[in-house]
């Protein structure tokens, strides 16, 4: 068990550190990340709403799992836009008629195969980290109620 927790606490630090990271980054650099997603095939469009929303969304999360009560719905919110940004990347490798340069930050040197990869890792790490603290969960509750029998 306090394995358990100590790997969903890790799971959770790398989440925070992630979502603040690319949360200021684009933020900080905001016309950059504009500019970027302007020339994506499928964003150009929504570009200048996507590089605001994006951001918020990134930081919200990280802020959902610093806070105890909020933890799992910030792990099942990493989860859904780690899915979400994997199959963007899956789409624009498989489907796109350009392929833009990739992100900005320390992941602008990966390419967009190694980004898809590390996306997958990150997905596969939040869905650990949910079945974890659901587990957890479920074993402080049958705890509590084996000290009450």
């Amino acid at each position: 068990m306090r394995t358990r927790n100590v790997t969903v606490e890790i799971i959770t630090f790398l989440f925070i550190i992630l979502w603040i990271y690319a949360g200021l980054s684009k933020l900080l650099d905001y016309e950059t990340t504009k500019y970027q997603l302007g020339r994506s095939p499928y964003l150009e469009n929504m570009a200048g709403f996507v590089a605001w929303t994006v951001p918020a969304g990134e930081l919200l999360i990280a802020l959902m799992l610093l806070i105890p009560r909020t933890k799992l719905i910030g792990l099942y919110a990493s989860f859904g836009i780690m899915l979400l940004f994997t199959g963007y990347i899956y789409i624009i490798l498989n489907h796109a008629y350009y392929i833009p340069c990739s992100c900005g930050g320390i992941l602008s040197g990966m390419g967009w195969q190694a980004h898809f990869w590390f996306n997958i890792g990150l997905t596969v790490m939040a869905l650990a980290g949910i079945f974890l603290s659901l587990r957890k969960s479920k074993d402080h509750f049958d705890h509590q109620l084996i000290q009450a029998q």
